[in-house]
């Protein structure tokens, strides 16, 4: 097992996020959360995460319970995310960027002393992981010059270069054109093939193209689990979630 959330259950103020939810994800799996607006689908990632705790349940990550670890603690322990909204350095570029994102992994300060840029091994590992995310053509580029999707790819790569074994995917399709989105499809399927995977995602036809699970939310609760094949059969999930 990977990931367990075992009852998980969340309340802000009067309102119950999260009621008694519970996910298990095993390696090398891509697992879909789907829900309506208000679901809880962002609380209930931010919990996976580590930037929200949850007020009673457990997580178990690879056997350990990870209740009290923050999110950088848990990053520490193989749990990476990309986020809704582009959280890159637009100054640097997409080699800089990815080279910082590894010098955490080996606990390396960049800065003027010890350049990074010298280091034969970042080297390597930021182009293998450019190659990965399809940014192999774009190593000299600043990421605020480069297209919509490509910043995408290039938060994903980020999210690599922190040595995951677990990757916390929230809406890695929101804003992109059609094009774009098939390609981020493509890479993501190639990203299943190396690591674990929990995808938060609005556009159905991306979770069923990519997720071996599905769970699907409804206010705070869990109303189904299947594949992609069940999901689009359910009665309830058409009812509650698809509005048929």
């Amino acid at each position: 097992m990977s990931l367990s959330l075992n009852n998980i259950n969340k309340t802000f103020g009067s309102v119950k996020v999260l009621n008694n939810v519970s996910i298990n994800s095993i390696k090398k799996e891509c697992l879909g959360i789907i829900g309506p607006n208000g679901a809880g689908k962002s609380t209930l990632f931010k919990v996976i995460s580590g930037n929200l705790k949850q007020d009673t349940g457990d997580i178990f990550f690879n056997d350990s319970n990870i209740n009290n670890l923050n999110i950088e603690k848990r990053a520490r322990l193989g749990i990476s995310q990309s986020f809704q909204k582009n959280s890159l350095f637009s100054e640097m570029t997409v080699k800089e960027s990815l080279m910082l994102a590894l010098s955490h992994k080996y606990k390396i300060t960049f800065n003027i002393l010890h350049s990074l840029l010298d280091n034969k091994t970042i080297n390597i590992d930021a182009k293998t992981i450019a190659k990965d995310t399809g940014l192999l053509d774009y190593l000299d580029i600043k990421s605020d010059n480069l297209a919509y999707g490509l910043q995408r790819q290039l938060e994903l790569g980020i999210a690599i270069a922190c040595n995951p074994k677990l990757l916390l995917l929230d809406e890695p399709t929101a804003g992109m054109s059609p094009a774009e989105t098939k390609g981020i499809i493509i890479l993501i399927k190639n990203l299943s093939i190396k690591y674990s995977i929990i995808i938060v995602e609005h556009d159905m036809d991306v979770i069923y193209e990519l997720a071996d699970r599905i769970y699907v939310l409804d206010r705070g609760s869990l109303i189904f689990e299947g594949d992609a094949k069940s999901v689009k059969e359910s009665k309830l999930v058409q009812k509650i979630y698809l509005g048929i």
